[in-house]
């Protein structure tokens, strides 16, 4: 069953703010989880995304939350601090 990915407005916002490549990375990774929501595990000692699950890209943290069959996408953070 295909799940719904809905992104949290400040973060398509950043998301579309960022280059193109960083774009085209972060959203080719986005995708399969609508086929397959629970393939990253889930963090529990985060301080501000406990309970969420999180992939990394080259540059970013991508951090969203499985509810029912809808995929939130809920936080962009950097990977490393320049």
């Amino acid at each position: 069953m295909k799940s719904r990915i809905v992104w949290a407005d400040p973060v398509r916002d950043l998301a579309l703010s960022l280059p193109l490549k960083d774009q085209q990375e972060i959203y080719s990774k986005v995708a399969p989880l609508a086929y397959f929501p629970h393939m990253y595990p889930v963090r529990s000692k985060s301080r501000r995304f406990r309970r969420h699950r999180c992939f990394f890209t080259r540059k970013w943290l991508v951090y969203y939350r499985v509810v029912d069959n809808i995929v939130y996408i809920r936080g962009l953070w950097p990977a490393r601090i320049p």
